[in-house]
């Protein structure tokens, strides 16, 4: 029985065919055969993963040429039921029983303003220098194409003293890119002495959203918003 299918039951000769049958029939699966097993995580434990992505992705984006293109950070360790919680109800969540694997991307736009929600932080993907005037960020759009963020969740095991241990790994992979932000005076406000200079920064090549210079580079954060799921 240990290559049969937790999905529809089908019992297959190997594990080869049992995950080409997986790959052909099952292949945009959301259905967790053991989800009734995983048990919604606390609110402060969600914030700390939360905040551990944020810190990581921040760490990869630079200001030069040598920070952009395909970057990758993963967390050891990372409990399963918390990358379900915050996953499972995207289109593109997708679950591999017989692999043990959770993925869910997120392109363009959209994607980009979804996971400003899912990790609770607006500014989670992009870094700026006000002295060299420049920013790195997660790219999204350019002017040819969009690009994807992909997390996915894999399960892992650690033997030990003849101790076998189970392990799940979380990772995030991205695109980066760096370039140039503009300052922009702030407007004098009738009767205000000295008004202070307020900078912005685009987010995106592709955005109008702005950001003060008093920019919050990782932490801290807003309180906790409950997902909307």
């Amino acid at each position: 029985m240990a290559n049969k299918c937790q999905l529809c039951k089908e019992i297959f000769p190997s594990r080869k065919k049992l995950v080409i049958h997986e790959r052909v029939k099952h292949r945009n699966n959301k259905i967790i055969p053991h989800r009734y097993l995983l048990i919604q995580p606390p609110l402060e434990q969600i914030t700390f993963y939360q905040d551990a992505f944020i810190v990581l992705i921040k760490k990869r984006l630079g200001f030069n040429r040598h920070s952009i293109g395909a970057k990758q950070v993963s967390i050891n360790a990372f409990p399963e039921n918390i990358f379900v919680y915050l996953f499972e109800s995207e289109p593109s969540f997708r679950y591999s029983s017989v692999q043990r694997k959770y993925s869910c991307s997120f392109q363009s736009e959209a994607g980009e303003q979804r996971l400003k929600q899912l990790v609770n932080y607006d500014y989670w993907n992009v870094r700026q220098d006000p002295k060299l005037k420049t920013k790195g960020y997660v790219l999204f759009m350019d002017n040819e194409s969009s690009y994807e963020v992909t997390f996915s969740w894999s399960q892992s095991e650690l033997k030990e003293n003849h101790r076998i241990f189970q392990c799940g790994t979380a990772t995030c992979k991205f695109v980066a890119d760096s370039g140039e932000f503009s300052e922009q005076p702030a407007v004098a406000q009738p009767n205000a002495p000295n008004p202070p200079k307020v900078h912005k920064v685009d987010l995106s090549k592709n955005s109008s959203d702005h950001i003060q210079r008093s920019y919050r580079f990782i932490l801290p954060r807003v309180p906790f918003q409950q997902i909307n799921h």
